[in-house]
C-alpha cells in the first residue's frame, strides 16, 4: 500500500531488525572473507567514490566499472548476470517499468537492493573484491564524466544532455528542503522529483522504462542511495520502524555468482553500514562530514539506524486546490484561488513552525509523451515556459519518468508531491500572502529539449491537494 498517498495511515509499530542485521552480516562476511574477518571486512569495507575529474581514489572503480559493464555485455541475455537481464529487472525500453518501485514507499529501499546486487555481479565478473559503484554528485559535479562521453568505450550510451548545469531540480534550492525533511515518507517521495527530472532531461533510454540499460543510470541511482544515506547516516533522520514496511521483501535479485537472491527492506538499511560506505560530498548547503572512526561513535549510529522509528504521514489539513481539470501541454494551467492566506498563515509562520506545505498533483493517466517537465508556481497567473526558476514564486518541479503506455505507469508517475513550503513562506515574509488574500497554484509545461514532441497532448488532471503535516521530530532516546 503506498502509505503516502492513502487516507488511512496504520498503526506503527516498533520492530527489531536485530536478525536482518545477523543476515546482512553473514552475507558480507560470505563476500569478503569468512566470519573470522567480518568486524575486519565492516571496518575496511569497499567506498562508494564520487563521480569526479581528477579523483586518484575514484580511477580504479571506474576502470573496473568498465570492465563490469563490457564483460556482463557479452554475456548472453539469458543469464541473469548479463546486461540486458539486469537492466530488465527495472524494466526495458518496449515494455516499460518491470519490477522497480517507484511512487511507493519502498522506492530507497528496492533500489538500494538494486545497486548491491549488481555491485556483487561486477566484483564477480572483474575480480575485484574491493570495487565499489561510483556515485554521480550531480549538485556538485553538474558536467557528466568524460568517460561516458567516449564513444568507444563501454560507458558511452545516446543521451540528449550530459550537463546539469543551471538544472533547478539538482540545485541547492530544490534539494535543501527536501534534505531537510525529516519524514522519511514525503522525503522520499519529493526526492523522487529532482530523480525523475534527471531521468528524463538526460533522455533517449534514460528517459523512460528502459533507463538501466545506460551505464550512467547506475551512477544516478549510487547517487540517489547517497541521498538517503546523507539523511539517514549523516544527518540523523530515521528510517520506518513498523513491520510492514521493515519485513517487505524481493526474490528477483541475483547474487554475484548469478544465484537467486532474496532481501528485505529492514535489512537494507543496514547496508551502508555493514557493506559499504560513502565518500562523503556537499549537496546543497549540506557539507561533507568526516568518517565515522570511533567504534563507539560506530556503534551509536548503527543502533540509531536499526532501531528506526515510528514514522507516519499525518495530514494536520487538507485544502482540495482544484480537481477534474483538462489542460493542452502547451498552456499554462492556473487553479481557481480557493485556499485562503489567513487559513495558512497560523500554520506556515512563527506561529507554529512545525508544519510542512506539500502541493500533491495528481493525473488521470500517463501521457503519451514524456519528454517534458512540469513546473510549479504558487500565486504567479502569468507564469509561462520562460518564467526563471530563480522567480519567488517557483515551488519546484516534477515529470513523468517512465514509458508511455508501459504496464506499471499508472502506479508509477501520475502522482506527485512538492515541498511547498520555501514558497509559501517566501511569498508571507514579502507581503504577497495578506490573510484576506487567497493562493492558486500555476504548472507550466517545459520542453525538456526546447521542443515538445508531440505539442497537441492534452493532461488530464485528476486533482490538486494541498496538504499541511507536522514536522516530525525524533523522540528523545534513553
Amino acid at each position: 500500500m503506498d502509505l503516502l498517498l492513502s487516507d488511512h495511515i496504520p498503526e506503527r509499530r516498533a520492530f527489531l531488525k536485530g536478525a536482518g542485521g545477523v543476515a546482512l552480516g553473514l552475507f558480507v562476511a560470505a563476500s569478503l572473507g569468512g566470519c573470522e574477518s567480518l568486524l575486519d571486512a565492516i571496518r575496511n569495507r569497499p567506498t562508494r567514490c564520487r563521480l569526479s575529474v581528477g579523483s586518484a581514489t575514484l580511477a580504479p572503480h571506474l576502470a573496473t566499472y568498465k570492465a563490469g559493464v563490457q564483460a556482463m555485455k557479452g554475456l548472453a541475455a539469458a543469464n541473469p548476470r548479463s546486461w540486458a537481464a539486469q537492466a530488465g529487472i527495472h524494466g526495458t525500453v518496449a515494455g516499460g517499468f518491470n519490477l522497480c518501485q517507484h511512487g511507493t514507499p519502498h522506492f530507497f529501499s528496492w533500489h538500494r537492493a538494486y545497486l548491491f546486487f549488481f555491485e556483487q555481479i561486477i566484483r564477480n565478473l572483474t575480480g575485484e573484491k574491493r570495487f565499489a559503484l561510483p556515485y554521480w554528485n550531480w549538485n556538485q559535479d553538474p558536467l557528466l564524466h568524460p568517460d561516458f562521453l567516449d564513444t568507444s568505450g563501454p560507458l558511452f550510451h545516446p543521451r540528449n544532455n550530459t550537463s546539469l548545469t543551471g538544472f533547478a531540480p539538482v540545485q541547492a534550492a530544490t534539494l535543501d528542503p527536501i534534505l531537510d525533511d525529516s519524514n522519511f515518507l514525503t522525503f522520499s517521495s519529493t526526492l523522487e522529483g529532482p530523480h525523475g527530472d534527471v531521468h528524463v532531461f538526460i533522455g533517449q533510454d534514460m528517459g523512460g522504462g528502459g533507463s538501466a540499460i545506460d551505464p550512467v543510470f547506475w551512477m544516478h541511482h549510487c547517487m540517489i542511495d547517497y541521498c538517503w544515506n546523507k539523511w539517514n547516516v549523516e544527518l540523523g533522520f530515521d528510517n520506518p520502524n513498523d513491520a510492514g514496511w521493515v519485513n517487505t521483501s524481493w526474490n528477483h535479485f541475483f547474487q554475484g555468482d548469478g544465484n537467486p537472491a532474496n532481501m528485505t527492506a529492514g535489512i537494507t538499511t543496514l547496508m551502508p553500514l555493514l557493506a559499504y560506505q560513502y565518500e562523503s560530498s556537499a549537496i546543497g548547503t549540506h557539507a561533507a562530514v568526516a568518517e565515522v572512526r570511533l567504534a563507539q561513535d560506530y556503534a551509536k549510529v548503527r543502533e540509531r539506524v536499526e532501531a528506526g522509528a515510528p514514522v507516519q504521514l499525518d495530514i494536520r489539513q487538507r485544502y482540495l486546490v482544484a480537481e477534474g481539470a483538462v489542460t493542452p501541454l502547451g498552456k499554462p494551467y492556473s487553479s481557481p484561488t480557493i485556499v485562503r492566506a489567513s487559513e495558512l498563515s497560523s500554520l506556515l509562520t512563527q506561529r507554529d513552525p512545525g508544519n510542512n506545505a506539500f502541493l500533491r498533483v495528481e493525473y488521470a493517466r500517463f501521457p503519451e509523451a514524456n519528454d517534458f517537465f512540469v513546473r510549479v508556481f504558487v500565486n504567479l497567473p502569468s507564469a509561462e515556459a520562460n518564467t526563471p526558476t530563480e522567480d519567488p514564486h517557483y515551488a519546484g518541479s516534477f515529470s513523468f519518468f517512465g514509458s508511455p503506455g508501459g504496464v506499471h505507469e499508472q502506479m508509477h508517475a501520475t502522482q506527485h508531491l512538492v515541498n511547498v513550503t520555501p514558497v509559501l513562506r517566501r511569498l508571507m515574509e514579502r507581503g504577497e500572502l495578506r490573510d484576506g488574500g487567497a493562493i492558486s497554484v500555476q504548472l507550466v509545461a517545459v520542453p525538456a529539449n526546447n521542443i515538445f514532441r508531440k505539442p497537441d497532448l492534452v493532461l488530464e488532471l485528476r486533482k490538486i491537494e494541498l496538504l499541511i503535516t507536522p514536522i516530525v521530530v525524533r523522540p528523545t532516546r534513553k
